[in-house]
């Protein structure tokens, strides 16, 4: 982004200094005319942003003006972006989980590339990491959430394997459908054998709170219902606690390993 302050005065101007936001330092001082600066922006930086140019004279006088400026960088797209539902059944088809998660970035692993974002539960009382894609081997549809969003000391809340591998449409809609496992916080063994499903309902990562309620809104019945739906079309098979336990070890810990290195 460039910028171009216009300045005068009767003594000559000696400098112009160029800030962004609250940023107590400028980001560029010009010394000659045109007074102009420019930084490097990305989607990150989407939004409106505040920039201040103040000018000084030889005899130490300043003044200052401002302006407000958009930024709207198109994304990057990114391996499953977009916002998602999720929901998590027991093994009787009862939901005792669901929410909403956005994929925005991705990391990668022995040549493998997952997909990454952050989730929050129905209650808003719950938020952690979310993976998705081959985390454990290539070839395969993985998902794994987090108890909460700590860097030091990752929490598995829950670790699930899409059926056959791939996604599913479900009314119009990339869905994963699995089977999986919740963890217990403390001891981060397993303790309740699931079924997850995840249910995209936008390809887009929203840029505005009213795009964000909206699509999470979507995204929270959506999921409910299809995992509703797989139990009443007995889609789903009864899962073995013990089996799953040992199965979903290995995951476990190619996820913690993902979200530790990336």
């Amino acid at each position: 982004m460039n910028l171009t302050a216009n300045t005068s005065d009767n003594v000559g101007v000696t400098k112009v200094e160029f800030y962004r936001g609250t940023e107590a330092t400028p980001f560029e001082t010009d010394t000659t005319a045109p007074y102009t600066a420019g930084f490097t922006v990305s989607s990150a930086n989407n939004g409106t942003l505040n920039v201040t140019a103040k000018a000084y004279d030889a005899a130490g006088n300043q003044g200052q003006g401002g302006a407000q400026v958009l930024i709207n960088v198109a994304r990057t797209p990114t391996l499953y972006q977009g916002v998602w539902g999720w929901a998590v059944a027991n093994t009787s088809g009862t939901v005792i989980a669901n929410g909403v998660f956005i994929l925005s970035e991705q990391v990668a692993e022995a040549g493998r590339t997952v997909a990454f974002g952050v989730y929050t539960n129905d209650s808003q009382t719950q938020t952690g990491f979310t993976l998705l894609g081959p985390i454990a081997a290539a070839g395969t549809l993985e998902t794994g959430f987090t108890y909460d969003l700590s860097t030091t000391d990752s929490r598995i809340y829950l670790i699930a394997r899409d059926t056959d591998g791939q996604l599913e449409n479900f009314q119009g809609s990339a869905t994963f459908f699995g089977e999986g496992t919740v963890f217990n916080r403390t001891t981060q063994e397993p303790s309740q054998a699931v079924r997850v499903v995840l249910v995209q309902v936008s390809a887009e990562v929203p840029t505005s709170q009213s795009a964000k309620i909206q699509a999470e809104s979507a995204a929270r019945n959506l999921a409910a219902d299809a995992v509703k739906r797989q139990f009443a079309n007995n889609r789903a098979t009864t899962p073995n606690l013990a089996p799953a336990s040992q199965s979903f070890s290995p995951l476990k810990s190619a996820a913690l390993h993902l979200l530790n290195n990336r």
